[in-house]
């Protein structure tokens, strides 16, 4: 009975070492050649929902093609610069994000990393629960230069409150459609810094409507904080957005920009 129990031990401790990363949890993913924007969809840490790194990989690729090729994201594109979700097999960041120094961002911000999403995943008797952790990495990156800004890391937990129970990992976590949410922040706070005032203003008002419907949902603690100033924030930013445009001379008088108030700029009542 004791080599039994010992050899259940051991299969268990196999199965936890298998779903688990190497070490250097943080290695190279590249972007599609390019340059193009993109997020990175990093492994979940290591826990009950998926155990054999087969799974892994599988959730992964499931999760990439549903939100790279199964649907169409609700952002404005860039002109001739599409968004693009990359799977980085073999990348678990710790789930407080404690791996994202500054010379880490300056790379992912230096090859158009709008964001990174990972998290953890669990299963409760055949229901999937999740937190997933969402990296705004210009956001981070302007943090790291000492500016003002929102929590660049946002967090969320699936399913909502009286949500039905989800027994599939890739559904759980594209269904919401919070991804959007924040790519339309992170796109539209880079296409600001990049003068792209137009798509940056479009993508910063497409977000705001977004992370308004994150809002209403029964969020609490630090994610309804966090949430609501980057809410805030992306208001803000699409005003800037506006009064770079018609304070520069070489903007079009016709501009469409022209039209909006910088006051609402989202044509907020």
């Amino acid at each position: 009975m004791r080599h039994l129990k010992l050899h259940a031990i051991a299969a268990a401790l196999a199965a936890f070492l298998l779903a688990a990363p190497a070490a250097a949890a943080i290695v190279d993913c590249a972007p599609p050649a390019g340059g193009q924007f993109t997020v990175f969809l990093s492994e979940p840490g290591p826990g009950p929902a998926l155990v054999e790194r087969a799974q892994v990989r599988r959730f992964l690729e499931r999760l990439q093609f549903e939100l790279d090729q199964n649907r169409d994201g609700r952002w404005i594109n860039a002109p001739a610069s599409q968004v693009r979700f990359v799977a980085c097999f073999n990348r678990a960041p710790a789930l407080d994000g404690q791996d994202f120094n500054a010379t880490l961002v300056e790379g992912l911000h230096t090859q158009r990393v709008l964001l990174e999403v990972w998290g953890a995943l669990a299963n409760d008797g055949g229901a999937l629960t999740a937190q997933m952790n969402y990296l705004l990495v210009p956001i981070r990156f302007a943090a790291d230069q000492r500016e003002a800004m929102p929590a660049p890391l946002q967090r969320l937990r699936y399913p909502e409150a009286g949500a039905a129970a989800v027994s599939d990992p890739v559904q759980l976590i594209a269904r919401p459609l919070d991804i959007d949410a924040f790519v339309a922040a992170a796109l539209g706070f880079k296409l600001l810094r990049e003068k792209s005032l137009e798509p940056a203003h479009a993508n910063l008002c497409r977000a705001h409507e977004l992370l308004e419907a994150i809002a209403r949902r029964p969020l609490t603690g630090r994610t309804k904080t966090d949430v609501a100033a980057l809410d805030g924030f992306v208001l803000q930013s699409a005003g800037e957005a506006i009064r770079a445009a018609v304070t520069d001379p070489r903007y079009p008088a016709a501009g469409v920009l022209r039209l909006h108030d910088a006051v609402k700029p989202c044509g907020e009542d």
